[in-house]
């Protein structure tokens, strides 16, 4: 029957009461063991042994002692910087080994696993994601870790390995669940990078797992192949826009500039004949002042004065033609169309020179024409 059955007592395999709670004595292991060995060798006999029996029992006890010697060699371990020996008594967890020189118990009393904790370890994963927008991407991601926690990580975790998967899978489809579709592929890569990360941690955290995710990265966010095309075409348009956009920057860059000189440069001109204007209204208002000074003292000289300056103005800036009639009564030709040429030309280029008629029909502006002689005027 078990050893553990109602009907036995509560004794062990070694006979012994269960309800003693503590551990086996090591020394009562080891004296048992020596016995054993020894009646396997003829060392264990009554006290009829002979010589052959002693020599027999003397080499059994030197087999033992180097077995005994060898298996407690094994027992000797190093650990190096960077990692952690994990010590399991009877398969149960008892401390952890520091760096260094050390002894335990060899097996199957104590059992030793050395953990690297600087190791930095690599999973990657890819999945297909249902954005908050009803949209399907397809997700490839990478994430790198260490082991923070020795025993969690050894004894918490039936497989390390598929539980980072899981925890990954888990917390980049709630990140990407909440996110949209245009964010997920163009505009959040890192801001899903660190949130998923965040997450992840604090999952394995509940979990007691041992590890640290140190780097989480999506390698490849796209949408699914049958809808490639179209993700392209709106790629495109974008890119067309941003172009757009910059093209029509660098173009109001450029004409903005050009269009405030402009600005100022009308700005200076309407100021300057502004100026002009006011100057020549005040210094017309001055000369009026002083001829109305002038007429008040002497009204007949002023007007002929004013008379003969009008009529000077008036005749410089006019065609003239002199003639001489005290030559007879003799018919004179006048060049109305070239003269009506003239001042149109004149009047068109406001130059203020004066328009002189062609000397073709023997016509001046200042010179006298007679008319030839023997010919009546009509």
């Amino acid at each position: 029957m078990p050893w553990n059955s109602p009907g036995n007592n509560n004794e062990d395999p070694w006979n012994r009461n269960s309800n003693n709670q503590g551990p086996p004595d090591l020394d009562e292991v080891f004296q048992k063991l020596s016995r054993k060995f020894g009646g396997l060798f003829g060392g264990g006999s009554g006290g009829g042994s002979n010589g052959k029996g002693g020599a027999t029992s003397g080499f059994g006890a030197i087999i033992i002692v180097v077995a005994s010697l060898f298996w407690a060699f094994t027992g000797v371990y190093t650990i190096t910087d960077g990692e952690a020996g994990v010590i399991l008594q009877f398969g149960k967890y008892k401390k952890i080994a520091q760096p260094g020189l050390h002894w335990h118990y060899p097996y199957p009393i104590q059992e030793l696993r050395v953990v690297d904790m600087q190791q930095v370890r690599s999973s990657k994963h890819q999945t297909t994601m249902l954005t908050q927008d009803e949209n399907i991407v397809e997700i490839v991601l990478a994430a790198q870790f260490r082991v923070k926690d020795a025993p969690n990580y050894l004894f918490n975790l039936r497989g390390p390995d598929n539980t980072l998967k899981q925890a990954m899978e888990s917390a980049i489809r709630e990140v990407v669940g909440k996110s949209k579709v245009d964010f997920v592929l163009y505009e959040g890569l890192e801001v899903i990078s660190n949130n998923t990360k965040v997450l992840m941690q604090e999952i394995l955290d509940r979990y007691n797992s041992g590890i640290e995710v140190t780097t989480l990265n999506l390698e490849k966010t796209q949408p699914p192949a049958p809808v490639q095309s179209a993700f392209d075409d709106v790629i495109k348009s974008r890119e067309d826009l941003e172009r757009y956009i910059q093209e029509a920057q660098a173009y109001a860059n450029t004409i903005v500039p050009q269009a405030r000189g402009e600005a100022a440069r009308i700005t200076e001109e309407a100021t300057g004949y502004k100026e002009a204007i006011v100057a020549k209204a005040e210094g017309e208002a001055e000369r009026f002042e002083a001829l109305l000074t002038e007429y008040t003292k002497a009204p007949d000289i002023t007007r002929e004065r004013l008379y003969l300056e009008a009529t000077q103005s008036v005749f410089t800036n006019s065609t003239k033609i002199m003639i001489d009639t005290e030559g007879g009564n003799n018919m004179m030709y006048l060049p109305i169309d070239q003269i009506m040429k003239n001042s149109q030309s004149g009047a068109s280029s406001n130059s203020g020179s004066v328009n002189r008629p062609s000397n073709s029909n023997n016509t001046s502006s200042s010179t006298n024409t007679r008319a030839p002689r023997g010919r009546e005027v009509r």
